[in-house]
């Protein structure tokens, strides 16, 4: 009799409708929470009247619960749906180009670059609208830093650019925490480089997410187009190339792609760690490992996961998000280290 794993291996589309319209569900009810709490068939109604195309078929809704829905949860949830899945697609590719279950989008100084950036942006008191974009300068070239120390003789020595990676993380880090510590001694001040640094989807906006949404898709689109490429990477470097794989090529355009979406993420909510680990992972152990079922698997768990821990977050105080995910991360992490101990792929 056929276990339950590989009944949905053998229906991927059926998991993908199902995923779907859980991340719908996710949602709708995500935007029944806050500090006024909304009925699950009011939102439904206000969402489908702000549809598109199907919107006239509903009655229009105006007032202070409209007004929350659209203008300030919705935003929010659309990003935490953006970034989710962008940061889990950013580290399926980069476990499919390490082979390791343990790479993630942050182990290339990514989080530490743009926390980096974004700590010099609010050190020197620019306006709330450019700290992304100092972020994302910040964390864009860390990453090419990295890359550059990562090349020996002409090839991308993947030991090397870890190496390089651990390191930019370590100095970064001690950057901020350097522009912490001289720092005006402001409570405000603090706060806003401590909400960075931990992730945080708080003040979320339409323009955030309209910006975000088209490199999420051209990222994922990027990563899925190499699929193949990835699955022939599991049988090692030397076999792809024998198999037609240009190996340098693909390795320079899926660690910069997955390095793109994660530092765009970054800049815009800070640093939300674990979403690249735990996803991948966990889409691997339903699906497998060929990347083109795991891609849009990982792609709809990751936006379902940051959803739901943003959704916590706000049942429990409005921590920041990054922490929610830290505190169910932390103990997948030590399962992954558990059970891959001695060992360098999989």
């Amino acid at each position: 009799m056929e276990s339950m794993r590989e009944i949905i291996r053998k229906k991927p589309k059926s998991l993908f409708s199902f995923l779907s319209l859980l991340l719908l569900i996710v949602i709708i009810y995500s935007a029944t929470v806050g500090t006024v709490d909304i009925p699950f068939q009011k939102v439904l109604a206000i969402l489908l009247s702000e549809t598109p195309l199907i919107g006239r078929w509903f009655p229009a809704f105006e007032g202070t619960d409209r007004t929350i829905v659209v203008n300030l949860r919705l935003p929010r949830i659309l990003l935490g749906v953006i970034v989710g899945s962008s940061l889990a697609v950013s580290g399926t590719s980069m476990q499919g180009v390490f082979k390791n279950p343990l790479a993630s989008p942050f182990i290339l100084g990514v989080s530490a670059g743009g926390g980096m950036g974004a700590a010099v942006g609010i050190y020197i008191g620019i306006t709330y609208y450019l700290l992304p974009l100092f972020a994302f300068i910040a964390a864009l070239g860390t990453v090419i830093l990295v890359f550059a120390l990562g090349r020996v003789r002409g090839k991308t020595d993947i030991a090397t650019l870890l190496l390089a990676g651990l390191a930019m993380n370590f100095l970064m880090s001690g950057l901020t925490n350097y522009i912490r510590y001289i720092s005006p001694p402001e409570k405000e001040f603090h706060l806003r480089i401590l909400a960075f640094m931990f992730g945080t989807l708080n003040g979320s906006i339409w323009k955030e997410a309209v910006i975000s949404l088209p490199i999420m898709i051209i990222g994922i689109a990027l990563v899925f187009a190499y699929s193949k490429d990835l699955n022939l990477f599991q049988m090692g470097e030397e076999s792809a190339m024998q198999m037609g794989v240009e190996v340098e090529r693909t390795k320079m355009i899926q660690l910069f792609t997955s390095s793109l979406l994660a530092a765009t993420m970054v800049a815009f909510t800070g640093v939300i760690g674990f979403v690249g680990l735990m996803m991948p992972h966990a889409a691997r152990l339903i699906v497998g490992p060929e990347h083109k079922k795991l891609i849009p698997t990982s792609a709809l768990f990751g936006g379902i996961f940051l959803v739901v821990c943003d959704t916590i977050s706000r049942m429990i105080g409005g921590i920041p998000v990054g922490i929610v995910t830290v505190l169910l991360g932390s103990p997948f992490f030590i399962y992954l280290l558990i059970k891959n101990r001695g060992e360098t792929g999989w």
